[in-house]
């Protein structure tokens, strides 16, 4: 059994994006084994999202800075580059600043 931390948002297709207590390849691959390219692309710009927000409110000293950059580059990882292109198209995204807010909108009420 995963042990979760917390729920800390979902994807368009209304899949949890949990955050597992232990961060590693094996447990997120498990944790997102049903996961579409959308959904992997929805978890990649709520971790960005939590991890801009987490270096503009407590800076580089925040202990959750690790985890959260950790967890967006595996589901980035997940996708081709031509598939993030389709995502941000599709989303009508053109910066990585419209991803963040993008993710802002996956992230559970109590994050924004």
């Amino acid at each position: 059994m995963i042990d979760f931390n917390q729920k800390l948002g979902v994807t368009r297709s209304l899949k949890p994006i949990l955050h597992p207590v232990i961060i590693d390849s094996a447990t997120l691959i498990d944790v997102t084994s049903n996961y579409s390219q959308a959904d992997y692309f929805d978890a990649y710009a709520l971790f960005q999202y939590l991890l801009a927000r987490e270096l503009a409110s407590l800076g580089r000293d925040s202990p959750r800075i690790e985890t959260y950059d950790k967890t967006s580059r595996f589901h980035k990882g997940q996708l081709a580059i031509e598939k993030i292109r389709v995502q941000m198209k599709a989303l009508r995204l053109a910066t990585i600043f419209d991803v963040i807010e993008f993710g802002k909108s996956r992230a559970d009420p109590i994050f924004v």
